[in-house]
């Protein structure tokens, strides 16, 4: 067990994006990486800097590249406390990848493509986010406190808003709390026929509960579902659509797992083509956008790269394996899933602070984000433009 100078040092260099363990060679992802013979590795599902300074008394940093933190436990697995357990997976070094994008497929140009994406609105992105910002505090716990939360008002305004752009709002409720339920708000386009495919996409609407904080983690991506949803409420399709403000991601994806087994209950999960999840989509230092996936799904992170090259200024890395989002549910159930994210190395020093507000925020950088989504929905599914009724 380390002690906690050592924990401290070790976490200040997690934090610097060093890779601690000197058996460890970090050559190209494709080469995979070597690892000695010793403790057991996990990999982190949790980033949050409580949880990875308690961590460290009971781990060192054996790799750490992006969003991708692995551990060498120096104590047993299931010695560990069970809030530590909670968020590590033990794994092999064969899955994982964390790396820019080798633009492996290329992606020409459609016009029709550029149209969809120069409808997204930055000023809409930042007004959604707003709304949600200034419900709050955002904590599912906060439905335990009072009546009107933060958390409820936010539901609230995510139901009124779907409403808003004809979708049909239903509350995915899973549990019971002091005052009101916690739930996920959906939003459902239908398709053409009850079989339609389905295309699904996430965001979670809570947050760690500061008053008015919480702006890109994760009213942002709130924002990001919202602003994706009306964008295509303009267009028909051959899929159908699912909306997604998640609940309760903070306290252990709680909501995403919940959507996950309605789904799978009301035999739509296996009409799910592809899902998408946004979470923290708004803090920009380098450009660069964070697609995390799980390894059998590379060539599908490979495909989103090309179009990000294609259709906006971002710069993807690509990261596997899966942790610490609504995007995970999905991905274990074996849908094609990726998280969109900012760049992990250069992410909001206010993460799971009370400085995670509005004015902060790139919303230049979050529209890109979106136009990236968007661009994904419009390569898997057949979308025409609405006619408008014109104005007299």
């Amino acid at each position: 067990m380390m002690n906690t100078g050592s924990a401290l040092a070790a976490l200040l260099l997690f934090m610097s994006g060093q890779a601690l363990d000197s058996g460890i060679a970090v050559p190209s992802p494709e080469a995979g990486v070597a690892v000695p013979a010793g403790g057991t590795l996990c990999l982190a599902r949790s980033q949050d800097p409580a949880f990875l300074e308690t961590l460290a008394d009971f781990s060192t940093v054996a790799y750490k590249r992006g969003r991708t933190l692995i551990v060498r436990l120096t104590v047993d697995f299931d010695s560990l406390p069970s809030d530590i357990k909670s968020g590590l997976r033990p794994v092999t070094m064969d899955e994982v990848y964390n790396a820019p994008s080798g633009f492996k497929i290329s992606e020409p140009a459609r016009p029709e493509v550029r149209a969809l994406i120069a409808k997204v609105s930055g000023v809409q992105l930042k007004n959604y986010a707003e709304t949600l910002v200034y419900a709050g505090k955002r904590s599912a716990a906060q439905l335990d406190v009072k009546n009107g939360s933060g958390n409820k008002a936010a539901m609230d305004a995510i139901a009124d808003a779907f409403k808003g752009l004809g979708l049909a709002v239903e509350r995915n409720c899973y549990k019971d709390r002091k005052f009101d339920k916690e739930c996920n708000i959906i939003g459902r386009r239908a398709g053409p026929s009850p079989d339609s495919r389905i295309i699904l996409v996430i965001g979670h609407l809570d947050s760690v509960g500061y008053d008015n904080a919480g702006a890109d983690d994760n009213a942002s991506g709130a924002a990001g579902v919202l602003e994706m949803a009306r964008v295509l409420s303009g267009y028909s399709s051959d899929h159908a659509f699912i909306f997604v403000a998640a609940n309760g991601e903070e306290n252990g994806i709680v909501g995403g797992y919940a959507c996950a087994a309605e789904l799978r209950k009301n035999g739509q999960l296996s009409r799910l083509d592809w899902a998408i999840n946004m979470d923290m989509i708004s803090w920009n230092r380098d450009g660069v956008v964070e697609l995390e996936t799980n390894k059998e799904y590379l060539e599908h992170a490979e495909w989103v790269s090309a179009l990000a090259k294609t259709y906006t200024t971002l710069t993807p890395h690509i990261a596997t394996p899966a942790w610490g989002s609504d995007h995970v549910p999905f991905l274990e159930a074996g849908i094609p899933t990726y998280l969109s994210i900012e760049h992990w190395e250069t992410r909001n020093p206010c993460y799971h602070k009370p400085c995670d507000k509005l004015e902060t925020l790139y919303w230049d950088y979050a529209s890109e984000i979106v136009k990236l989504n968007l661009a994904v929905i419009a390569g898997k599914a057949v979308l025409t433009p609405v006619a408008r009724p014109s104005r007299r």
